[in-house]
């Protein structure tokens, strides 16, 4: 029995250290939009708490939060996200692309994270409404790759 046992719980220590690794870089985003539903600006603000090197740029947070707000304004009621795209730079530097959804029009926010070495942490956070022009990219790629013949 002890024998059994002893592989069962080295397995699942391997599991479970897999997957602690992975899982903050998961949760940064997860709570960003969890929080992001009722308190926009409050999780601009907490994304960036636990990035000791944001600390010193309040004015440049401040202004951010109220380009958020300005941008969303006149998009009506918040509807959701959904993951767009994922590029990762070796293991440790990643982007995420999502796309935001309101009744009127989407927004893409783009966050940057990065891992030094202990944890995945927020480097940078971006967005922007001009969503048409990377759909035509995508309907160009797909009609060349159609074109092309295949070998």
């Amino acid at each position: 029995m002890k024998r059994m046992l002893l592989p069962l719980f080295v397995g699942t220590l391997f599991c479970t250290s897999a997957f602690s690794q992975q899982q903050p870089r998961e949760r940064i985003t997860e709570e960003f939009f969890y929080l992001y539903e009722q308190y926009p600006t409050k999780a601009y603000t907490q994304l960036f708490q636990h990035n000791r090197w944001m600390k010193g740029h309040q004015e440049v947070m401040n202004q951010n939060k109220i380009h958020l707000r300005e941008l969303t304004q006149g998009l009506g009621k918040y509807m959701g996200y959904e993951l767009l795209s994922e590029k990762s730079i070796g293991t440790s530097y990643v982007m995420k692309s999502f796309l935001v959804k309101y009744e009127r029009q989407p927004v893409r926010f783009n966050f940057v994270l990065y891992n030094p070495g202990t944890r995945w942490q927020i480097q940078s956070l971006s967005w922007d409404k001009n969503l048409k022009q990377e759909l035509k990219l995508a309907m160009n790629e797909e009609e060349t790759k159609k074109k092309e013949p295949s070998m």
